[in-house]
């Protein structure tokens, strides 16, 4: 009887730890409207994680090029995402060691995110992963990207695929599924000088 009586705790327990998760999951997904359209325009909106983020000539504007930090970030006060369409705008004013500019997704802190580059150094675009800092380039693909010149960057992110594009072009698609959700930000690299702007993500 002892024993039957442990099992049923046991079970109690696991029922509710499962009832807590799932109802976790779908706090998550209630918190976003599939469909609808996040924007964002300010520095204020989020926070920088190395670099100088800040204001300038209605864009955001990564301003540290000192070079000093390897990846400087900047992570917006968003909603954490699954699925997303992300859409914006960059133009690389300089960098000597990389002219870079990152858009970042599925972020669940400072050191664990994924990321798509688009190198005007390299003229590629590679989507990578930061675990706990250190970064693994997933995949790379040719791009043509020119500095001094606004270009368009999309992600549409599914599961755990993301198709990328530049300037309305289809670059490539990869995948990981180390991580589903997270937030969404910025990144550029040691340094480089980047101007972000119209920035949206659309919840999928």
């Amino acid at each position: 009887m002892r024993n039957r009586g442990y099992v049923v705790a046991v079970a109690t327990i696991f029922v509710t730890l499962a009832g807590s998760a799932s109802s976790g999951a779908s706090r998550l997904s209630q918190s976003l409207i599939a469909g609808k359209t996040y924007a964002f325009s300010s520095a204020t909106q989020g926070t920088g994680h190395g670099g100088t983020w800040k204001d300038d000539k209605m864009a955001i504007l990564q301003a540290d090029g000192s070079g000093k930090v390897a990846f400087p970030l900047f992570v917006f006060n968003s909603p954490r995402f699954g699925d997303l369409d992300y859409t914006g705008e960059f133009l690389i004013e300089s960098g000597n060691e990389d002219r870079y500019a990152g858009f970042v997704f599925r972020l669940r802190d400072a050191g664990d995110y994924y990321a798509v580059r688009f190198s005007a150094s390299e003229n590629n675009a590679f989507f990578a992963r930061f675990d706990r800092g250190s970064r693994t380039i997933l995949q790379s693909f040719n791009a043509t990207v020119s500095s001094k010149q606004w270009h368009t960057a999309r992600l549409i992110v599914r599961k755990d695929a993301v198709t990328i594009f530049l300037d309305d072009r289809k670059v490539g698609t990869a995948s990981d599924a180390k991580w589903l959700v997270g937030k969404v930000g910025l990144g550029t690299k040691a340094d480089s000088v980047t101007r972000f702007r119209n920035l949206s993500i659309k919840a999928l």
